[in-house]
């Protein structure tokens, strides 16, 4: 455990209760929900109580005032050389992940046994400046066919939360990251500070590290009923071989007529104009995040010449692919 050279938040210079520090890197563009969901679980932890309490610094290679999405502000300590490293260092993803400033630090706490976690865009580019990385990975789902596409020599994963090399862990992040901190507290906490946790956080499953992502659409059965659903991941499944309107629907086992229907009636457009713009969605996150000629591309989501994915895309998006690359950068 750490020792703290100064008082950690909500607590006073009387509280002698041992102390577990988390250090949470971020950059210009970072995501607020994974930060502030790492700040409430272990706020909330320390307001139960427990005899272990629990403290944390937000860290850049930029300090000061650093801005993250929706132009959110926080305060960040310098992060100085390979020094004073906590029990545990969380990655926040966001629009700019340069592996290169914190890849060293991560590295160092695999060398003292320490935990790091990367979360979403920065288990992303955590897989991209380690070209050589042979074991298992993750990253949001959003950004996986990117990554495979790319030719990556990791063994992809969709689970959650991936071990990555010695105490390096890859990680989906968004919401999951207040299910990965609460099972973290769950390994130093006694099971009815656990579940009390959990409860005062209204986080009824607290899903285990190696269940599956919730990848798409289909996954989801709060909002699509199950035929729906059942169609879409049928289309989410085979974006570079498109299939038949008739196939999926005998799949589903209704006819072509009660498929266009359902869609119709729940999503508002066709089944055709729903799978092409599912496609079309993994098109420009490979035109984004990748370097991939357009044509590999275009044969990666279903169409058959570079051509007729820029003429869909433009109908789409109003823009064509080559606009959007430039955009990129």
């Amino acid at each position: 455990m750490t020792t703290l050279s100064r008082n950690p938040p909500g607590f006073t210079a009387s509280d002698t209760r041992p102390a577990l520090e988390f250090e949470i890197f971020v950059r210009a563009g970072f995501s607020q929900i994974e930060l502030s969901t790492i700040l409430a679980v272990l706020q909330t932890a320390n307001d139960l109580g427990s005899t272990l309490r629990f403290a944390w610094r937000i860290t850049s290679d930029l300090p000061g005032l650093v801005t993250g999405e929706s132009d959110l502000l926080v305060r960040a300590e310098p992060t100085i050389g390979l020094d004073a490293l906590s029990d545990y260092l969380f990655v926040i993803g966001g629009a700019d992940c340069n592996g290169s400033i914190w890849l060293p630090r991560a590295r160092a706490m695999q060398k003292q046994g320490r935990p790091v976690f990367l979360l979403s865009e920065a288990a992303a580019e955590f897989i991209r400046v380690t070209p050589s990385l042979k074991e298992s990975a993750t990253a949001h789902w959003r950004d996986l066919p990117a990554l495979q596409e790319a030719g990556f020599s990791a063994e992809f994963s969709n689970q959650l939360v991936a071990k990555s090399g010695g105490t390096i862990h890859t990680c989906a992040g968004r919401l999951h990251t207040a299910e990965i901190v609460i099972r973290l507290l769950s390994e130093v906490l006694d099971p009815q500070d656990s579940a009390e946790l959990a409860s005062v956080l209204m986080v009824q499953d607290v899903r285990g590290f190696q269940q599956d992502q919730p990848m798409g659409a289909s996954t989801n059965a709060n909002f699509l009923e199950n035929r729906l659903q059942k169609a879409i991941a049928a289309m989410e499944d085979a974006v570079e071989a498109p299939r038949q309107t008739a196939d999926i629907a005998a799949q589903v086992g209704i006819s072509v007529r009660q498929l266009e229907r359902l869609f119709m009636l729940s999503l508002k457009t066709t089944p055709a104009r729903y799978y092409r713009r599912i496609r079309l969605k993994r098109a420009r996150r490979l035109i984004n995040d990748t370097k991939l000629p357009l044509l590999e591309i275009a044969l990666a989501c279903g169409f058959s010449t570079s051509a007729s994915l820029a003429k869909a895309f433009r109908l789409e998006f109003g823009l064509t692919p080559r606009d959007v690359r430039r955009q990129s950068g």
